[in-house]
């Protein structure tokens, strides 16, 4: 069965039934659907230079358009071939003749053909019909076209394979996106029908079938196929505005949009054009029909590739082993065999590549491909291992091939290895695979592997490492213990490292070796510090190595005070112990919070006790003595009565000026507030003596005080007394004003009464009057009265 023809020009005598342009013959029953297709899709106008009389031998020369439009829903595909024939019956100038078929079923009607191999076919009609009926026509391609013709094209054109990348991918955006249209202009429309020849026998068929082209239009702008061609001497410019507007390949000028090329396209352009039909032919049984873009088609192309033998690169086969992880399972278990091998076989399989190739051939149930998958995997793995670090993801060997294999890798591999990263990164990989090595073996890696690299102290891997070989474990053990008279720094630092992957019981047999482990734990454990403090100097005094061990740093006052409560006194015989707390000590530096005075104040008392404080510096001793001197002051002022309260007052402000450690700052906080609680008379002869900070404190809190909801009128006759008797330039006259000010001014009218009459009451003559003057100016009157009233 052939196709339906229809010839297309402007005749006399046609099916319109009137001169003109029209359909001069058809093949009867010809869906006017498609008629109309090819009557609006298939326009010609010749280049500007054809003239209005070109002779037949310049006709001849004229671009021909070959038109394929493929059909939506169930409609016929068109292929139409359309040339310029000068005049028409009338003489007019501009006449051309379309010869179309229409195509049904594309794969029927064409065979293997695709659309663009009919390019110069010879029964494409250029006359008119005697007849309006035409019978049904059997295309066949000319010999001059097909991948032969194609891939000669591409050869004896200079720099026409470098393009092709870049071409095939712009035809991918245009079909599979939607994007603008791909348009080439060529010196002539048998070159822009090369360059789609090409394109179609390196796509997949699927997409060749619905790539739609014109090889030549004289106004592309109007057209909308993926492809279309055209000549330098059309309507059509070459400028920034249509290098944006379309996929852009004009060769005469070099201009081209800039694409960048898919790996597909790469790969495709890369190969012959004849291996095309090979590569997707062999990628027929892979598909699972829902390929639609290069991203979908990439991997399927390159494993027909690999099953052609056809060339392809390292990340083509990376594509076919991505694919095959969430394929193979739908795929036949020869063929997903097959190409588990074809990637194996190739040169550019990474490690990674191959682990994953373990894991397809473990799902496909196939023990003998497991086990070959295995031992070629782990041969790749430990080929390309690097010095610095192992892979994350290493494969676990099950079959007895694939860890008999990997063992004695691993065994060979190490084989006179001197020590170093390499050998570390080995060994890593063996223990991330689960191999199992004889006693002896371990033994010797952990002698001459691993103990040498443990003391380099340049692979933090080791410790972890000896943590899953206990065999290996143990000779390190070895070793460290007997490098320690001629290494000891190295040992110990090497020792510490061990800390998290050693157990106690391991140690029994290397005292020293479990000293410098128990040290570098409690060092990262604070908590730990003090037990193990006490733990390790049960046999003999704490050293200053000891210390600095558990303490890099200096002793804070937390640490010294929870050393103090804690370590028997007898532990104070140590000069490094004494040295720490001298340290803590000697510091001019306050405290800071509650809980730390506490701790201060418990380190003084315990170093003010012999034999601690025969051995302290004499700094340390002055703070000691100053702080323990400030506290039994306090602690007198307590239980003193009657005027003794103001002479221990008094001495605490002398030893607050005269104080050079923390002690001075104790005092600076104590004072103001003991000084609250005091009446005028005391505190007038107390707080003008006491130093700048206690001055300053004490009207902060009393302002604080005095702006509570409760009016304490005791501190405000006493501010009041005191303030009576000041001149205005005594240097706490001014602090006073400001307290008062932002205090006392502020209370209610009756509070302010009741404050009168304690200092009417109060023993300093001419304070009831200073107050009532006061009030007069500072108070509020009238509606200030009944004002909210600012709180503390």
């Amino acid at each position: 069965m052939g196709a339906a023809q229809m010839y297309y020009t402007s005749c006399e005598a046609g099916l319109a039934g009137y001169p003109g342009f029209q359909f001069n013959a058809a093949t009867p029953g010809v869906d006017p659907v498609v008629m109309r297709r090819v009557e609006q899709g298939t326009s010609y106008e010749p280049p500007r230079s054809a003239g209005y009389q070109p002779t037949a031998e310049q006709m001849a020369r004229f671009p021909v358009n070959l038109c394929y439009l493929p059909g939506d829903d169930g409609e016929p595909a068109v292929l139409a071939n359309t040339v310029f024939i000068g005049t028409d019956y009338s003489q007019r100038f501009g006449n051309y003749f379309v010869h179309a078929l229409s195509l049904p079923s594309i794969e029927d009607d064409l065979g293997s053909a695709l659309p663009i191999d009919f390019w110069r076919a010879g029964f494409w009609a250029r006359t008119e019909a005697a007849r309006t009926d035409l019978p049904e026509l059997d295309p066949v391609p000319p010999c001059s076209s097909g991948p032969a013709a194609s891939e000669e094209f591409l050869q004896i054109g200079p720099g026409r394979q470098g393009r092709l990348p870049q071409l095939l991918t712009a035809v991918e955006h245009s079909m599979i996106k939607g994007e603008r249209s791909v348009v080439i202009v060529e010196a002539d429309s048998d070159r822009v029908a090369g360059w789609i020849s090409a394109v179609s026998h390196l796509l997949p068929p699927a997409m060749s079938r619905r790539l739609s082209f014109s090889t030549y239009s004289f106004r592309p702008g109007r057209s909308a196929e993926h492809v279309i061609g055209t000549v330098p001497d059309t309507d059509f410019v070459v400028d920034d505005t249509t290098l944006r507007g379309y996929f852009l390949f004009d060769f005469p000028g070099d201009h081209f949009t800039p694409v960048v090329a898919h790996p597909l396209a790469e790969m495709l352009a890369a190969m012959d054009v004849r291996d095309g039909a090979e590569v997707w032919s062999l990628a027929e049984p892979l598909r699972s029909g829902a390929e639609r873009g290069f991203d979908d088609w990439y991997p399927l192309a390159a494993a027909g590739a690999l099953r052609a033998g056809i060339g392809v690169s390292a990340g083509d086969v990376a594509a076919v082993v991505g694919w095959l992880a969430g394929n193979a399972a739908r795929l036949r278990p020869m063929l997903a065999s097959e190409l588990v091998h074809r990637c194996f076989d190739h040169a550019g399989l990474r490690a990674d590549g191959a682990a994953a190739l373990v894991g397809i051939a473990a799902g496909a149930g196939d023990d003998d491909l497991l086990a070959t998958a295995e031992v070629r995997a782990f041969a790749l793995l430990v080929d390309e291992l690097p010095d610095a670090a192992a892979p994350a993801d290493v494969p676990r060997p099950v079959t007895p091939d694939g860890i008999a294999q990997a063992t004695d890798l691993i065994t060979r591999r190490l084989a006179g290895s001197p020590p170093g990263p390499a050998a570390t990164t080995v060994l890593t990989v063996a223990v991330r695979a689960g191999l199992r090595f004889d006693r002896p073996t371990l033994e010797h890696w952990g002698r001459e592997l691993l103990a040498p690299a443990l003391l380099a102290g340049t692979d933090d891997r080791v410790p972890g490492l000896l943590g899953s070989l206990p065999h290996s474990r143990r000779t390190v053990l070895e070793s460290l213990s007997a490098a320690l008279p001629r290494q000891r720094p190295a040992v110990l630092a090497a020792t510490a490292r061990l800390a998290e992957v050693v157990r106690d019981e391991e140690l029994v047999s290397y005292p020293e070796l479990h000293r410098a482990i128990l040290l570098a734990r409690a060092a990262g454990e604070p908590e730990e510090r003090v037990p193990t403090l006490k733990r390790l100097a049960a046999s003999g005094l704490p050293d200053g190595e000891m210390l600095t061990a558990l303490w890099p740093g200096e002793w804070t006052v937390a640490d010294a005070a929870e050393v103090v409560a804690a370590v028997p006194g007898a532990y104070w015989r140590s000069p490094a112990m004494v040295a720490r707390i001298d340290a803590v000590l000697r510091r001019t530096e306050a405290p800071r919070g509650e809980s730390a005075w506490a701790n201060y104040k418990a380190i003084c008392e315990f170093a003010g006790t012999r034999p601690v404080s025969e051995h302290l510096s004499d700094e340390s001793l002055r703070h000691v003595g100053e702080m323990r001197r400030a506290r039994a002051a306090i602690a007198n002022r307590a239980r003193a009565k009657g005027s003794e309260p103001r002479k221990i007052l008094l001495d605490l402000v002398a030893q607050a000026k005269q104080a050079k450690g923390p002690a001075r700052r104790f005092l600076e906080s104590y004072l103001p507030q003991a000084l609250l609680r005091v009446d005028a008379l005391v505190l007038a002869d107390v707080l003008p003596r006491a130093p700048e900070p206690v001055r300053t404190e004490f009207c902060r809190l009393a302002t604080q005080v005095l702006r509570a909801k409760q009016p304490d009128l005791a501190l405000a006759g006493a501010l009041f007394e005191m303030r009576a008797e000041m001149s205005g330039r005594d240097r706490l006259a001014a602090d006073f004003d400001q307290v008062l000010a932002e205090s006392v001014a502020q209370w209610r009218s009756r509070d302010l009464d009741r404050l009168a009459e304690w200092v009417d009451s109060g023993p300093v003559n001419g304070s009831s009057g200073y107050f009532r003057k006061w009030r007069e100016g500072n108070a509020r009157r009238g509606i200030g009265r009944f004002l909210p009233r600012r709180r503390g």
